[in-house]
């Protein structure tokens, strides 16, 4: 038997994750500024799809210092993936129309990510809310190498924001059908950062520069190294590295989905 008693499970929490592209690029001066505008610009970014509420309804929410964390309802989920993740795309450009000087030369470009499950919270947004294993994967998923890549392949002055989603947010909210938005526009990636590992799921509201060319992944990053298979492994499995992995697409355009068994197809949407 047991020593200790069952507890209860936190409530389920939407965990959204944002975090500014090159914020230790800007002048330290500048710092305090660009964190005050990620608030705002989120809220902003919900007016824009007429849901004013679902912001004003979050729980936990503080800043990372070069971006924001919040806990929203989980039914929501499909909302924060479409018509959220355009909305801020748009919120974002329009703000880059309106910038002058320096700012016009260096937009603001977020890269989010997306997670669910039991996170504390007290109704409060005291200290210890937010937290758990779902928290933690958001910020992981916020840093995927994938995701920083995919920003940074496309054109810094019209694609702002570059998402990506848990594999439950994706499952429970895109393939499942809840979203406005296709599976086949989601591209899976394998993310590995410190004790984490996951699948998750790469979303560009508007497509630029490589991506359209190239697709959301591409041969610099293939799904492990050559190194990692052993050379004594049997040769089914050599091949199936080999020839399976993302990193063997050329000249794709849309998202890829790779099978298991080497199999590719393509599709979605490019703007």
């Amino acid at each position: 038997m047991s020593a200790s008693l069952p507890r209860d499970l936190p409530p389920y929490r939407a965990a959204l994750v944002v975090d500014i592209k090159d914020y230790s690029g800007y002048q330290g001066a500048e710092h305090q500024s660009l964190s005050e505008q990620v608030p705002e610009i989120l809220a902003a970014a919900f007016t824009r799809v007429g849901r004013p509420e679902v912001w004003a309804g979050k729980s936990f929410h503080d800043s990372t210092g070069d971006g924001y964390a919040v806990g929203l309802d989980p039914r929501h989920l499909p909302l924060l993936i479409d018509p959220f993740l355009g909305s801020l795309q748009r919120e974002l450009s329009a703000r880059h129309e309106l910038a002058t000087g320096a700012a016009a030369r260096s937009p603001v470009r977020m890269r989010v990510s997306l997670s669910v499950g039991p996170l504390t919270d007290s109704g409060r947004n005291v200290l210890g809310d937010g937290k758990g294993e779902h928290r933690v994967e958001a910020h992981r998923l916020v840093d995927a190498p994938a995701l920083k890549e995919l920003l940074e392949r496309t054109n810094p002055m019209r694609t702002f924001v570059a998402a990506i989603l848990s594999e439950r947010v994706f499952q429970d909210a895109v393939a499942t059908g809840y979203t406005g938005l296709d599976p086949s526009e989601f591209t899976p990636a394998e993310v590995r950062i410190k004790q984490y590992r996951g699948t998750a799921y790469l979303y560009l509201p508007h497509h630029s520069g490589d991506v359209l060319a190239n697709g959301l992944i591409t041969a610099s990053r293939p799904e492990a190294p050559a190194e990692e298979v052993p050379a004594a492994a049997p040769a089914a499995v050599r091949e199936n590295r080999s020839r399976g992995g993302m990193g063997d697409l050329r000249e794709v355009s849309g998202t890829i989905i790779a099978g298991n068994d080497g199999s590719v197809r393509t599709g979605g949407r490019q703007g």
